[in-house]
């Protein structure tokens, strides 16, 4: 069981690590693809048909997610005691935006993911992408996401009063 959730931060680890000995011209973002379709190959138990038609499909989608994002701000320390209240909901409503799309392009591609997928594997297809997501936004240490100790997230530990089981 500790290797499924050990999986995706080895992979994600990895991907970075090459990104350190990248060659002229190879990306660490195509790298990160690489490594976020081994995972789901490895979660979804994807076939080898499946993963031939579900490669595709996936990258037309991320690279549809990723063009729809926009990088949202994030003041420094300093600059959040002098905010405003509306600098403060600007970055919300960024943020809403950027979460809004995601869901849109979400709903697009279910239709087509659910072509190529198994039912158990659609209902798990964007939980293992969350995964996976979160993993990457706790190892570049952004303060709220991810799984720590108090959202009792995999690898972390039970929370309090939770028991060790």
């Amino acid at each position: 069981m500790k290797r499924i959730f050990i999986l995706p931060i080895l992979l994600i680890a990895s991907a970075f690590s090459l990104g350190a000995q990248d060659k002229p011209g190879e990306n660490i973002n195509e790298k990160f693809f690489e490594a976020k379709i081994r995972e789901f190959v490895y979660q979804l138990e994807l076939t080898d048909a499946q993963k031939a038609a579900f490669v595709p499909l996936y990258k037309r989608y991320d690279d549809e997610v990723r063009a729809a994002f926009v990088k949202p701000q994030r003041p420094s320390r300093d600059k959040k005691a002098e905010m405003t209240s509306e600098d403060a909901a600007a970055i919300v409503k960024g943020r809403l935006s950027n979460q809004q799309k995601t869901l849109s392009i979400r709903e697009k591609y279910v239709d087509e993911f659910a072509k190529v997928l198994e039912p158990r594997q659609l209902l798990r297809l964007f939980n293992v992408e969350n995964q996976i997501q979160n993993k990457l936004k706790s190892r570049q240490g952004h303060p709220g996401q991810g799984h720590g100790p108090a959202q009792g997230g995999p690898g972390r530990g039970p929370r309090p009063g939770q028991g060790g089981k």
